[in-house]
C-alpha cells in the first residue's frame, strides 16, 4: 500500500506531499486536484509496465499537458515519490516465490521534456529513478507506527535502484541483486534518454524488492464505473480481471464462480458478493452467473427475497454500481490498491452508510492482506460516514510567486478542531470542508 505520495511538476501539483491510511477518502469540490491525483497514481502504475510514451497517452489531456502549467509557465519536469508497505513475500512472474527483507520502501521517478530547436517537444524521457529502504527511525507514517513489532525494516539493506554516472560520463541505472546469494555486480541499463523505468524491465526473483515495487504498482486497479456497460453480455474471450469502466462484469463473476465453487458450495464466493450486495439492498437474495447454451457469452441475474429475477438488462444502474464494487472486493484475484471515482454516484444516500462501511472493512490491515482503497468524493454525505483519520480534504490555493498569481492543489488531513486551532495550513475542520463542498460543489 501507498502511505505517503509526493508530486511535483504533475498538472496541479507543486511541493505536493500527503499521507495515506488503508482507507482514504480524498474529499473536496470539483476542479480541486482529486482526479489528478488519481492520474499520477495511475502514471506512476502504467510507468511500471510500459513505456513512458504509452504511458503518457493513455492518461487524460495531450502529453504536454500533464506537466504543470501556470500563467504561461510550464516545468519541463514531472517527479513523483512513493513510500510503500509491501508484504513479506511473493511471487514474480516464473512462478518464483521471493522474500522481501524490507518491508518499507521507498521509490522515485522523475521525466523530462525535451524540446527541439524550435521549442517544440520531442521527446519524454525517464531521468531519473531511485529505489531505498525506508529506516525505522525515519518512518513517519502513523498508520505503520501501530504495527512496529510486525514489519520487517531491512536491518543495513541498502539502496536497490539508483541513477548515477558511468566511467564515461554517461547516466546509467544502476540495479542491485538483492536476491538469495545474490551479492554480485549491480545490473547496469544506459540511462540517457531512456524510453522506459528500469523498474518496468526488472521481472526476476533476483531482484525481490524492485520485483515487489513493480507488482504491486503495476496492478493498481482504477474504479469508475459505467452502469450501461457493466449490464452487458460478456464473451469468453473477455479479460478476466475488473475493468475500470467494469464493462466486463459478467466474466468477472463467471470466472469468480469458476475458480471458488466446491461441492459444497457451487456458487463459490458468488455467495460472499451476493451477502456484500444484501447489506446495501435488503431486498436482494442471491447473485447468479449465468453461461449460454454454447458456453459462448456470460450474462448475470439478480434475484430478490421474494423469489423474483432480474437479468442485467433491467437492473438499476445504482444496483450495477454496487454491484460491481462489492464484486471487486471479493474477488481472490483484486490487486494491492484500488482506485474508486466518486462512489455515491447512482447510490440512494440510504445506502452511503453501509456502502463507506463495507470499503472500510476490506481494508482492515492483516499480515496476510495488504488491500488497500482510496476513493475521492465531492459528496457531504459520505463525508459525515467517514473517521477523522480517513478524510483528506482537498482545494485549490492561490499565492504568489514574484508578484505573479498562481494556483496549486492544496490536501488537508484529519479535521480535528484542535488540529485547524493550531495549523490550519495542513488541517480542517468538518464544518470548514463541509462548507468548502456546499459553496463550491456545483463549480466546472
Amino acid at each position: 500500500m501507498i502511505t505517503r505520495i509526493e508530486i511535483d511538476g504533475f498538472k496541479s501539483f507543486e511541493a505536493f506531499t500527503v499521507n495515506f491510511h488503508p482507507f482514504s477518502a480524498i474529499v473536496g469540490p470539483n476542479a480541486s486536484g482529486k482526479s489528478n491525483l488519481f492520474d499520477a497514481i495511475q502514471l506512476l502504475s502504467l510507468l511500471a509496465k510500459v513505456d513512458v510514451r504509452e504511458a503518457i497517452v493513455s492518461l487524460r489531456g495531450e502529453p504536454e499537458e500533464l506537466f504543470r502549467t501556470s500563467n504561461l509557465q510550464q516545468s519541463e519536469h514531472i517527479k513523483i515519490a512513493v513510500e510503500l508497505l509491501l508484504p513479506p513475500s511473493g511471487i514474480d512472474p516464473f512462478g518464483t516465490t521471493y522474500q522481501v527483507k524490507a518491508q518499507r520502501l521507498r521509490y522515485e521517478v522523475s521525466l523530462g521534456m525535451r524540446r527541439d530547436s524550435s521549442a517544440v517537444v520531442s521527446g519524454i524521457f525517464v531521468e531519473s529513478e531511485r529505489c531505498l529502504r525506508i529506516k525505522k527511525s525515519l518512518d513517519k507514517s502513523e498508520f505503520v507506527a501501530k504495527l512496529y513489532k510486525d514489519i520487517n525494516y531491512g536491518g543495513n539493506i541498502g539502496e536497490f535502484l539508483t541513477t548515477e554516472v558511468d566511467d564515461n560520463g554517461n547516466p546509467v541505472f544502476r540495479i542491485r541483486q538483492d536476491g538469495p546469494n545474490k551479492s554480485g555486480k549491480p545490473k547496469t541499463i544506459p540511462a540517457k534518454e531512456a524510453s522506459r523505468t528500469a523498474l518496468s524491465t526488472t521481472t526476476s526473483a533476483e531482484f525481490p524488492h524492485l520485483v515487489a515495487v513493480k507488482t504491486f504498482l503495476e496492478n493498481i486497479s482504477f474504479l469508475e464505473i459505467n452502469a450501461h456497460n457493466a449490464r452487458r453480455e460478456s464473451d469468453r474471450f473477455t479479460q478476466k480481471t475488473m475493468l475500470p469502466d467494469a464493462a466486463n462484469l459478467s466474466a468477472i463473476l463467471a470466472r469468480i464462480k469458476e475458480e471458488t465453487a466446491t461441492d459444497y458450495q457451487p456458487d463459490g464466493a458468488l455467495i460472499d458478493i451476493s451477502q456484500s450486495l444484501a447489506r446495501l439492498i435488503p431486498s436482494v437474495k442471491r447473485v447468479h452467473s449465468v453461461t449460454s447454451d454454447d458456453r459462448k457469452e456470460y450474462s448475470f441475474e439478480v434475484e430478490m427475497a421474494n423469489g423474483e429475477r432480474y437479468s442485467s438488462r433491467v437492473i438499476s444502474d445504482g444496483t450495477l454500481r454496487l454491484l460491481a464494487l462489492v464484486t471487486y472486493l471479493n474477488d481472490p484475484q483484486r490487486s494491492g490498491l484500488l482506485l474508486f471515482e466518486e462512489p455515491e454516484n447512482g447510490v440512494h444516500e440510504g445506502r452511503i452508510q453501509s456502502l463507506t462501511e463495507i470499503l472500510r472493512e476490506a481494508t482492515e490491515f492483516n499480515n496476510d492482506d495488504y488491500f488497500q482503497v482510496l476513493v475521492n468524493t465531492h459528496s457531504p454525505v459520505l463525508m459525515c460516514h467517514l473517521h477523522d483519520d480517513e478524510i483528506i480534504s482537498a482545494d485549490l490555493v492561490s499565492y504568489l510567486v514574484d508578484g505573479i498569481a498562481r494556483k496549486k492543489t492544496r490536501m488537508r488531513s484529519n479535521p480535528s478542531p484542535q488540529h485547524a486551532m493550531f495549523d490550519p495550513e495542513e488541517h480542517l475542520t468538518r464544518f470548514e470542508i463541509e462548507k468548502l463542498l456546499r459553496s463550491q460543489g456545483s463549480a466546472a
